[in-house]
Parts: C-alpha cells; structure tokens; sequence
C-alpha cells in the first residue's frame, strides 16, 4: 500500500492527466487513436532526458553552477548569476532541468547566506521558462511547435530571440531590488570533471539536437543516444522521467478527442478568429488553467499562427503555479509549504505576466511580419 502511495504522490500529475483522458472518453464516447500521438515530441523529449541525466551523473552542472557562483560577492550578484545560468541551462537542456539543478542549490546557499527567498526563487524559475523559450528543445511546447510546423531553424529564431531580449531586460532590472549586501564566505563540495566523460556529454547533446533540428533523423538519433546510454551506465534510463513522457503522450491524447467535438471546435475557434492579438491572449489565459503545454496542443488544432501561438503559450507559462509544470516542480524542489512563500511567488509571477504580456502584445504586429 505504501508502494502505490509513494509511486501517487511522485507521479500525481500522470495520474490526473490518465483520469481526465478516461472522463473525457467516457463524456466523449470516444476512444483515443494513436495518430493524435505526435511521436517526434516524445522521441525528441525522451532522448534530451537521457543525455541530462548523463550531465548530472557526471556532476557537469554542479561543476558548472559552482564556478559561477564562486564570482558573486552580494546577494544581488548571487541572484544575478542564478538567474542568468537557470535561463542560459533553460536554453539547452529544458526549463525542467534548470530548476532541477538550481533550486536545490539556491537552497543550499540560502540556508549558508540567510539571504532573500521568495523573490531569488520566483526569478530563478521565471528565467528558466523564458530562457527555454529561445531554443525549439528548450521547452516541450516549443518542440511541439517546432515538429508540428516544421519551421525552419532560422524562422524560429526570428520569433523566439525578441522574446528572449525582452525578458532578459526585464529580469536583469529586477534583481536591482535585492540589497547588494556582501556574501559571507561560502563553503561548497568541489567536483571534478573528467574530459572524456565531458566530451562524451557533448557528443551525446549533438547528435540530440541534430535530431531535433531534423538535420537527421530523429528516429536514428534516438537509437544511437540509447545505444550509447546503455553502454555508459543503463541506470541512466532508470532515472528518466516516464511519468512525464507519459504524460505528454496523455495530453496528445485528450487534445485529439476534444478536437473532434463540435462544441469545443466552434468555442476555440469562435476566439483564435478574432486575429493575432485574441490567439495571443487564447494561449496566454488557457495557460493559466490547463498549463502552457496542453493549451498549444489545443491551440494548434484550430490555428496556425505560429508566432501569436509561440508567443502566448511561452509568455503564459508566467502566472498560476499550473501555468508551467516548471513553476509546480520548483515549489516542489524548494519543498514549499507556507502560503507566505506560495502567494508571493504567484504575485511576482503575474507582475512579470502583465509587463511581459502588454509589452510582447504591442510589439506583436511587429512579430507577425517576420516570418
């Protein structure tokens, strides 16, 4: 019994996903087809999280956060540099993975410095799902929207780098909030890099991303990473996150059904036929309610906007705890309990909402002529 309740609470959000899927079949009298899979997604999701775990095992992003940290000398300068790294990891190897090697660092040097908590945290997190939203393997909405459009690298990047100028601005400005007040000397555990494992690391995010960015097949590549993970240490796919994949492959899965219902079709198209700016408000309020990811898979179904669809479920990732699975798992990390730390964090991230939100609507029409 206590087996199932511990494999619940990890996996609470895979659970609740497979339940709607079943209400929804019920309601619907529907049965799910595995065409409503997009199969590149997951392949694309499946692989990135092989080569993170090889990244931690072999400690490359503690290596890499200490050597960073070690330049900060206030607690603006630490909030700075984990701001910038959480968005710059974000980038590369998910919004997911940036908190999940951050927060507990941070933790771990607020518990040293007794510096600020609520607000280093909120930032730390907002940076990590508007630094994903740069790369098309940044975040799972955007290899949705990467693979579903088939857009080219250049095009993405013509959409995805204003938004990433923008709220770098924004972020930088806010840190001049927290006191510039001096560190004490920080005691941390120094790790050891080993260039072959490094190398090997880097290999593996290539031919990865060579994948996603179709420059080959991701299918191909998705067996090579296997074949090598395998060789390297099979406990790394022990240590894969299958509830999300499953997840994931749960929220294709309802999207499909409610895209066949009359109902739903005429709401979602009633409001994505309004123009650019109403498909941009669609994505960013149906974040807040069903978080970002499945609100693309909705959105995609009934509109082909790509730049208001990107630009409205990145920037809606900021808000709601629910907005982003990235902001549920640093509360989560941050093992949060008082409804101090929790209304600050959802307060911080609505400011951020609303500034980045108009700013990004009135540069819209600006957007919408670059591809």
């Amino acid at each position: 019994m206590k087996i199932v309740e511990k494999v619940y609470k990890k996996q609470k959000i895979m659970w609740i996903t497979l339940l709607i899927l079943l209400v929804v079949c019920l309601i619907c009298h529907s049965i799910p087809k595995a065409s409503d899979i997009n199969w590149q997604t997951i392949l694309s999701l499946f692989s990135l999280m092989l080569v993170t775990q090889y990244f931690i095992q072999i400690n490359a992003l503690d290596f890499l956060s200490q050597k960073i940290i070690d330049l900060a000398h206030t607690h603006r300068q630490i909030t700075q540099l984990l701001v910038l790294l959480a968005g710059f990891l974000a980038m590369f190897l998910t919004n997911d993975v940036a908190i999940l090697s951050l927060v507990p660092l941070f933790l771990v040097i607020h518990k040293q410095v007794d510096g600020p908590f609520i607000f280093p945290l909120t930032l730390i997190t907002i940076s990590a799902n508007l630094g994903s939203a740069l790369t098309p393997f940044g975040n799972p909405q955007n290899l949705y929207l990467f693979n579903h459009y088939q857009l080219s690298t250049t095009s993405f990047f013509k959409i995805s780098l204003p938004l990433l100028l923008i709220s770098l601005f924004l972020l930088l400005l806010s840190t001049f909030i927290i006191p510039a007040t001096p560190l004490p000397s920080l005691t941390q555990q120094k790790y050891q890099l080993k260039p072959f494992s490094l190398a090997i690391a880097f290999l593996l995010l290539i031919v990865t991303l060579m994948g996603v960015l179709h420059v080959i097949p991701l299918n191909f590549t998705t067996i090579v990473v296997a074949v090598i993970a395998l060789f390297l240490n099979y406990s790394l796919f022990t240590k894969v996150d299958y509830g999300t994949l499953i997840t994931f492959i749960g929220f294709f899965l309802i999207v499909g059904i409610l895209g066949r219902q009359g109902p739903v079709i005429d709401t979602i198209s009633f409001f994505l036929n309004k123009g650019s700016v109403m498909t941009y408000l669609t994505g960013i309020l149906l974040s807040q309610i069903i978080s970002n990811v499945p609100a693309t898979f909705i959105i995609t179904r009934f509109s082909s906007n790509i730049v208001s669809i990107f630009l409205g479920v990145n920037v809606g990732g900021l808000g709601t705890p629910l907005a982003s699975f990235a902001n549920l798992l640093a509360l989560k990390q941050a093992n949060v309990h008082s409804k101090k730390v929790v209304l600050g964090f959802v307060a911080i991230n609505f400011l951020f909402l609303l500034a980045l939100g108009v700013i990004v609507g009135v540069v819209l029409p600006q957007l919408m002529k670059v591809i």
